[in-house]
């Protein structure tokens, strides 16, 4: 499609392969004064074209230009008045979409000292928009005229503002940044992030297509690596912890490694003597020697901290007031803030990670509090914002630990980090209660579309204990039931993500372990959510085909009974957690879905023999190869798991593994193959 600018009856349009998509093209700055306290540019008669995509009118400039199957646009504002003492929001495009807006999936902003931020603890709607309503949204949106029709509009770049856009259901759109109370003096221009535009096929698809897009526009490679597994000491034990506590727990996992194959052992709160120094304290008197002895177990050692922020009763901040963000009239900023713009803050944080990653070892660490120690306040540079602010400090970061040592930010801004880290907490932090994880995977199972574009997402810690598992040690009491517990466990596999344990391991019962083994080997990548725009949160979620079978979950978060259902062809039907077989005709398959429960459905083409379910992941993964029925051969993923089997031929002999009928099905014999080796075969008649 050809995006073009125009000028029709006095007003600038976007034209799309020559018809007009967008009209009314303005924009205005927001400011705080007496009486009227905006300024606009003219919305007829002003505009001229220029060349190469230019619109020009007397105080601002616009620029569009055409990107994958959208189109950027990027504005310039000229203030021509007096000096504006505290504007507040630029608004670089507004315009009128042709057609109403029927829905949409918006980010609320999540607001801390003054910031408007896109992070983890905002909250993700689908909203179907209302007449005289507008609504504001972080970074993008993605929305639905009454046609059918489907776009996705957001910010494209991140170099100096936080930005958002707007939308009404009359379509009236706008993109706008916070300045942060900058002053604007006479002939001073202000210039926006650039913005993506673009039709797209719907809105499911439409995010994985912005992100695509984004991603390509900051530069960030496909992710392949692969998700970091491993345990954290903050969810049972907070910040009371000692080295004994990693023994404990590295003695679970060293007798469980074949189920439970993890890579990282990450030390959180309560290692360090104090917030912005960051020095080890009386309990961990020798961190080199630690990471050697969780080394010596075959782990590699991970640590947190939080490096924009500082205790005020810190050292640091008594001998350095001058290294933190200011208020305006004076003194550092209630929640002490780094300056990242100031050298010597650089320099210092700088060595605390060349401490922590070259000096002791650790390969994964872990950022947190960083949107709450952000503020937009007055920097050593005086043009800066909190956004360049914070890009600043994670350069920093990076450029002083190894290249093999892994970041993970947590409460950070989200698009922002694409490129500066490796994963990023998407949620936000899991509590005791079933009602948690409905705020966790609301988040979670919706920005799915980040993962392995912008960085690995990471869903937060898996916590499955229950009272009979907790002892004095355990600071967070959990409540959740066993149905509870196995719906978590099939969101996080949907989540695709990284996976940390954070239970009292040595506490935990065979079970309960193996529970936690069904989500090995690690899901790498993140269902889609079929149910976007039906729903509040998903729970229809495609991991997509694995060999030859489809795995589907089917998760019903509400407390009454529900009839759900997903498209698919003719197909063996197995449920993994049931350990059922069903064959399916066609068409929509539907199912009874208790509270707050989940089914995962393996859907497999039928054949005269196939393989149609495993016990040994979530998500299915078997690896099996049939020549016309008549021969099978497997590979085993893990010591424990069994292979479940359909076939409507006879039976003839096994090599390396032990066969056993366990039901019939519409013509077909079930079977359970238990492989005692490696490889594996099956011979039919």
């Amino acid at each position: 499609m050809d995006f073009t600018l125009d000028v029709q009856s006095g007003s600038l349009c976007v034209l799309a392969d020559g018809e007009a998509l967008i009209t009314d093209i303005t924009g205005y700055l927001k400011h705080d004064g007496k009486h009227y306290n905006v300024i606009t540019v003219p919305r007829e008669g002003d505009w001229t074209l220029g060349e190469d995509g230019v619109a020009v009118c007397a105080n601002m400039t616009l620029e569009l230009s055409p990107c994958a199957d959208g189109f950027l646009v990027r504005s310039t504002f000229t203030h021509t008045g007096e000096e504006i003492d505290v504007p507040c929001e630029f608004t670089a495009f507004a315009g009128c979409l042709s057609g109403e807006i029927d829905r949409a999936v918006i980010n609320r902003w999540h607001e801390v000292n003054g910031n408007k931020v896109n992070e983890m603890q905002s909250q993700i709607d689908t909203v179907r928009p209302v007449f005289n309503a507008v609504y504001d949204s972080a970074e993008n949106a993605v929305f639905e005229r009454a046609d059918g029709k489907a776009f996705v509009f957001g910010q494209a770049t991140y170099e100096k503002y936080f930005s958002g856009v707007t939308l009404t259901r009359e379509g009236f759109i706008t993109a706008h940044a916070s300045t942060e109370w900058h002053r604007i003096k006479a002939g001073t221009t202000v210039v926006s992030e650039a913005f993506y535009f673009a039709p797209v096929g719907d809105i499911v698809s439409g995010l994985e297509h912005f992100a695509d897009v984004i991603a390509s526009i900051a530069g960030v490679e496909p992710i392949t690596r692969e998700n970091p597994t491993g345990f954290c000491t903050w969810y049972y034990y907070a910040g009371n912890i000692t080295p004994d506590t990693l023994r404990q727990n590295m003695a679970v996992l060293d007798r469980h490694r074949d189920d439970l194959p993890v890579k990282y052992i990450q030390i959180d709160d309560g290692w360090y003597d104090c917030w912005g120094s960051w020095q080890n304290n009386d309990k961990f008197p020798d961190m080199p020697a630690l990471v050697e002895e969780i080394k010596s177990h075959g782990y590699t050692p991970g640590i947190w901290l939080a490096p924009f922020g500082c205790h005020p009763g810190a050292k640091l901040f008594g001998d350095h007031p001058d290294w933190f963000v200011q208020f305006r009239d004076g003194g550092a900023w209630r929640d002490l803030s780094l300056d990242y713009t100031k050298p010597e803050v650089r320099e210092y944080m700088g060595g605390v990670f060349r401490r922590l990653s070259y000096e002791w070892g650790f390969r994964y660490i872990k950022m947190d509090i960083i949107s709450g120690t952000l503020a937009p306040g007055v920097h050593s540079d005086p043009d800066a914002t909190a956004l360049e602010n914070f890009r600043l400090g994670m350069r920093v970061f990076r450029e002083n630990v190894t290249d093999d040592t892994f970041l993970l930010a947590c409460t950070s801004p989200l698009g922002a980090s694409a490129g500066l880290v490796d994963g990023m907490r998407v949620s936000c932090d899991v509590f005791e209660r079933w009602e948690s994880l409905l705020d966790v995977f609301n988040a979670v199972l919706k920005r799915w579309y980040y993962h392995r574009r912008y960085f690995l997402c990471d869903a937060d810690c898996l916590i499955i204990r229950k009272a009979e598992n907790e002892d004095e040690e355990c600071w967070r009491l959990c409540t959740r039931t066993d149905n509870e517990i196995r719906t978590y466990v099939t969101a996080m596999a949907a989540s695709g993500g990284i996976l940390m344990l954070s239970d009292k391991l040595p506490n935990l019962t065979d079970g309960q372990l193996a529970l936690i083994s069904k989500l090995f080997p690690v899901n790498q990548t993140a269902a889609r959510p079929l149910d976007l725009a039906e729903s509040y949160i998903p729970g229809v979620l495609d991991f997509g085909v694995r060999g030859a079978a489809r795995t589907v979950a089917l998760v019903n978060w509400g407390d009454a009974p529900r009839t759900m259902s997903v498209e698919n062809g003719a197909a063996f039907v197995w449920e993994f957690w049931d350990e059922t077989l069903s064959i399916h005709k066609g068409g929509d398959y539907c199912v009874e879905i208790a509270p707050r429960s989940a089914k995962v459905l393996y859907f497999t083409p039928i054949t005269d023999t196939a393989v149609v379910g495993s016990d040994a992941s979530v998500v299915m993964q078997s690896e099996w190869s049939a020549d016309g029925g008549d021969f099978t051969s497997g590979k085993r993923l893990k010591r424990s798991e069994r292979i479940f089997a359909a076939s409507r031929r006879t039976f003839r002999g096994a090599s390396g593994c032990e066969l056993e009928p366990i039901g019939e099905t519409d013509g077909y014999t079930l079977y359970e193959v238990r492989p005692g080796a490696e490889e594996y075969t099956v011979i039919w008649e």
